[in-house]
C-alpha cells in the first residue's frame, strides 16, 4: 500500500502554507488517515527561509484546536517535484512560480488548493501577512473548506 504525499506552497512558507499543512494533518487524524498521507509545506521564495511560522497563524490555529509543527520555513527544492503527489499553491502567483520551477514531467502534480472547493467563488487564498488576526481567521476558514474537498478527492484505493 502506497501513501500520498502533499506539499502546501505559499510565497515564504510562514503564513498560509504552514497553516494549510496543520489543518490537513488535523483533518487526516480526525479521519484516521494520518499514516497514509505525508504532508509538508514550503515557499516559492527564499527571502524568509529559516523563519518560524507567523505568530498570528499559530494563534488562529490554536483557536481551532490545530497544532502547527515547530519547523522553520523552507523554499521549494527540485526534489519536491518528484517526491510529492500533490503540490498545492495558495494563489496564482505561487502557481506561476511553481510552473517555472517544475520539470515538465511533473506539472500534472500542480494545482491551486482552492480547486478542491467546487462551491468556491474565491479561487485563491489571500495572503494575510500585512493584515490583522481577522485576516488569518478568514484564511483558516478558506483553507479548512479546501482541505475538506481535498480529503474527499484523495484516491480511495491509496487510503484503504
Amino acid at each position: 500500500m502506497r501513501g500520498v504525499a502533499i506539499l502546501m506552497v505559499c510565497r515564504h512558507n510562514i503564513c498560509r502554507s504552514p497553516l494549510a499543512e496543520g489543518i490537513l494533518v488535523h483533518a487526516l487524524k480526525a479521519h484516521g488517515m494520518q499514516r497514509m498521507v505525508k504532508v509538508d509545506s514550503a515557499g516559492t521564495h527564499a527571502g524568509m527561509a529559516g523563519q518560524r511560522t507567523d505568530e498570528r497563524a499559530r494563534k488562529v490555529a490554536r483557536m481551532f484546536g490545530v497544532k502547527l509543527k515547530r519547523g522553520r520555513s523552507r523554499r521549494v527544492v527540485a526534489k519536491d517535484f518528484e517526491k510529492f503527489d500533490y503540490i498545492l499553491a495558495m494563489d496564482q502567483d505561487n502557481y506561476r512560480d511553481l510552473l517555472q520551477m517544475c520539470p515538465d514531467e511533473f506539472v500534472y502534480k500542480l494545482a491551486l488548493i482552492r480547486s478542491f472547493c467546487p462551491e468556491t467563488e474565491q479561487p485563491e487564498i489571500p495572503d494575510p501577512f500585512y493584515g490583522s488576526v481577522k485576516g488569518f481567521e478568514n484564511t483558516y476558514q478558506l483553507l479548512d473548506s479546501a482541505v475538506t474537498g481535498l480529503i474527499d478527492e484523495l484516491p480511495r484505493n491509496v487510503l484503504r
